[in-house]
């Protein structure tokens, strides 16, 4: 028996279930040797709430040239065939076309052989003698296959979004360490210069000063531009701290060590907590790794010295097993880690710690207890380079 194959438009199944008037005809491929069965089977696929195009094979040779030819909306097949059976149809589907729901007719004193179908991949499975229950075993198939489009395409925009998130958690914080270190370099440059040339002005004016003859006004004088230089070396100090917090420009032109060396000496001078260093002999890395390495020290020591009133911490840099491990540690008041580990630790520091070590596809993990400090750790799998 020849197939009765009739033409249909080259429409996805996703695409016909995802349209909501429904009006494109689904093509189905019947795998079915006896004629009053297909018949059977057409007569009752009229009932079904969408219309189908069924185009019938009667042996498993028909039905893989057949398949070669087009991809179905839904395969339906008999358990016996005269060449083979069913399970035999399911596997070369799983390789041609796993995406196509497969429905098992089963013939009577068969039923038991519903759960092995199912087991090996069949959407279905029906009794020749409930055909007339094919229109509802259809619905549920396709609005089975129906939620799973969707909840696949759900996951799917939810990790682009992710992704673009990422990205432009990333560029913002690119444009910002750019924006600090420009505006750290103008600082340092142009306003810290100035202040520098007025110093040396106030002490231009203090030697001149000494040529003045009368003694009462000389000592004013003095007086008040000794006030003056005192307040001009504190702003330049100042300046130098704020240019340095936004970026160190040691971090530029002598590297990430002597930058963690500066930041850690910074921390000990202001705070009563002790931190340690040591960072091992480190490789030319690439500007967007020194800077994120370094930001993520500093907001770890940032957060040492707002939260932990600890009187010990640690920052250890080294090169480990072709890749780089940053641990920052304190002996502080520790806290109460969450049942799923670090990715609960939500707090906009940790946030942007996370993601700076995503920059470079680095882990972070934290292990903290109540009363006996929190040790961060931070393994970047590849050293970038400049």
């Amino acid at each position: 028996m020849k197939p009765d194959r009739q033409d249909f438009s080259p429409i996805d199944l996703s695409q016909l279930l995802l349209d909501n008037e429904g009006n494109h005809p689904l093509h189905v491929l019947l795998l079915e040797d006896n004629e009053l069965d297909a018949f059977i089977f057409k007569k009752a696929a009229t009932q079904c709430s969408r219309p189908l195009v069924v185009t019938t094979v009667e042996t498993l040779a028909q039905f893989k040239a057949t398949l070669h030819e087009e991809v179905p909306h839904l395969i339906c097949a008999d358990h016996i065939l005269p060449d083979g059976v069913a399970l035999e149809a399911i596997s070369y589907v799983k390789k041609q076309c796993p995406e196509v729901p497969f429905i098992v007719i089963t013939g009577a004193g068969e039923e038991e052989l519903a759960a092995e179908y199912l087991r090996e991949g069949a959407a279905d499975y029906l009794s020749k003698r409930r055909l007339d229950l094919f229109p509802m075993a259809l619905d549920d198939v396709l609005e089975r296959f129906k939620n799973k489009i969707l909840r696949e395409k759900a996951e799917k925009e939810t990790l682009r979004i992710n992704k673009e998130l990422l990205a432009l958690v990333r560029h913002v914080e690119e444009e910002r360490d750019d924006e600090k270190r420009a505006l750290s370099r103008d600082i340092h440059d142009q306003l810290g210069q100035e202040l520098t040339a007025l110093k040396l002005g106030l002490f231009w004016i203090q030697k001149k000063l000494n040529e003045v003859e009368n003694p009462a006004a000389l000592q004013e004088l003095h007086a008040k531009i000794d006030d003056l230089v005192e307040l001009n070396t504190g702003t330049i100090q100042s300046v130098r701290n704020l240019a340095h917090s936004l970026r160190p420009v040691i971090l530029d032109h002598v590297g990430l060590s002597a930058g963690l060396e500066s930041l850690v000496r910074d921390f000990n001078r202001r705070r009563l907590c002790f931190c340690g260093l040591h960072c091992s002999e480190l490789p030319q890395l690439s500007e967007g790794m020194r800077t994120d390495v370094f930001r993520i020290v500093q907001e770890a020591l940032t957060n040492i010295a707002r939260h932990a009133d600890a009187s010990i911490a640690y920052v250890r840099l080294q090169p480990e097993k072709d890749g780089l491990l940053l641990e920052v540690g304190d002996n502080g008041k520790g806290m109460l880690m969450a049942k799923h580990g670090d990715d609960e630790i939500t707090g906009l520091g940790m946030v942007g710690m996370r993601e700076r070590a995503r920059n470079h596809q680095g882990a972070i993990s934290v292990d903290s207890q109540p009363n006996k400090g929190t040790s961060i750790s931070v393994y970047f799998p590849t050293i970038t380079l400049d």
